[in-house]
């Protein structure tokens, strides 16, 4: 077991990732019906895994399928998985199909240890450009597996020469396709609060930030980017990651502002110890 690059969990059996495989008639082939979740590592330790499996069941129960293993249960093989994969930064990908039935009375559950991005540190130093695109994600408290929108937005981010795209609908701004997105007006940290999904690291986040900043998690208009001081994502696998433009326009003057450094180094600090 030790000698595989890495190792995942299909239905029961651990085994290769290079030898796992469910059949063409499932489900999420068929009709990209199924929902999946990502965790990861500091340390070696699951960050907030219990975070991860909460929103993982919930989403599985909003398309009405049932996860078939207990919390603890996925805990211990994901453990096993990350012990008997050889991952420099492992993650968790937790992966649950309609099956190959049309009553979803036989869902494939699928755990995969992978090893996680990892993202040039320029883009934390210097900050990132994002495009704007009018779209609302269908169900978007819960992780679907159907990211359709996010890959054809993919044209239109290489066009722009942006590092990522922010969705707006009629309800104002709401998240990128794989970030949630904060701004900050003066001292006061905002975030979209409905219709996007609440990330584990958006989370912990606002947990941090509470000890120095007013939040308001709140419809954010699209009107009010002109207003922003500061503005960043966060997410798995990209942690805080500052925005010092949107569209044509800089946020504030352009560079990373004092307050998003205090997150990102709060942040840091914290995963550090955790």
């Amino acid at each position: 077991m030790s000698e595989m690059k890495s190792l995942c969990y299909i239905n029961g059996k651990i085994q290769s990732t290079d030898d796992g495989a469910i059949g063409i008639n499932d489900l999420a082939l068929q009709r990209a019906y199924g929902v999946f979740d990502f965790g990861r590592t500091y340390n070696g330790k699951l960050f907030h895994f219990e975070r991860n499996l909460k929103r993982f069941r919930n989403s599985a129960s909003e398309i009405l399928l049932e996860v078939p293993d207990s919390d603890e249960k996925i805990r211990e093989v994901s453990d096993e998985l990350i012990e008997g994969s050889d991952l420099k930064t492992p993650s968790i990908r937790l992966l649950l199909t309609g099956g190959y039935s049309e009553d979803l009375s036989e869902p494939n559950f699928i755990i995969i240890a992978e090893e996680l991005p990892i993202y040039s540190e320029k883009i934390f130093e210097g900050g990132i450009a994002v495009v704007t695109a009018e779209y609302q994600r269908e169900l978007p408290e819960i992780k679907s597996i159907n990211y359709l929108n996010a890959i054809r937005t993919e044209r239109l981010r290489r066009e722009k020469e942006v590092f990522d795209t922010l969705y707006h609908s009629k309800v104002g701004i709401t998240e990128c396709p794989r970030n949630n997105f904060f701004a900050f007006l003066g001292d006061t940290l905002v975030t979209p609060k409905d219709h996007v999904l609440h990330g584990v690291t958006r989370g912990v986040v606002l947990e941090l930030a509470g000890d120095h900043f007013s939040i308001e998690e709140r419809a954010v208009g699209i009107d009010e980017i002109g207003s922003f001081d500061e503005a960043f994502t966060t997410s798995t696998s990209k942690r805080v990651l500052p925005i010092t433009k949107i569209e044509d326009s800089n946020i504030g003057s352009g560079a990373i502002g004092e307050r998003t450094r205090k997150l990102m180094n709060l942040f840091d600090e914290y995963t550090q110890a955790y």
